[in-house]
């Protein structure tokens, strides 16, 4: 297990068709926890799983992931 010193906890919180889904996507494919980039509009993130968020575009539900961040130098 990694140290537990060094694990942060994050979210985020903003109104409606701000992002948040878009800016977890792209921490996800930066931390190389996903190989490519999900869409809201294409109904492939990783946070939106159930079928009515695919369709609509939309979260219904709150998510969790969990990925390793290494500082690259």
């Amino acid at each position: 297990m990694k140290d537990l010193q060094n694990l942060r906890n994050i979210g985020f919180i903003a109104h409606v068709d701000s992002g948040k889904t878009t800016l977890s996507e792209e921490i996800l494919f930066l931390a190389e926890a996903i190989h490519r980039r999900g869409s809201v509009d294409g109904g492939n993130t990783v946070t939106d799983s159930m079928p009515e968020e695919q369709q609509r575009g939309i979260t219904i539900k709150s998510s969790c992931v969990k990925f390793y961040w290494t500082v690259k130098e």
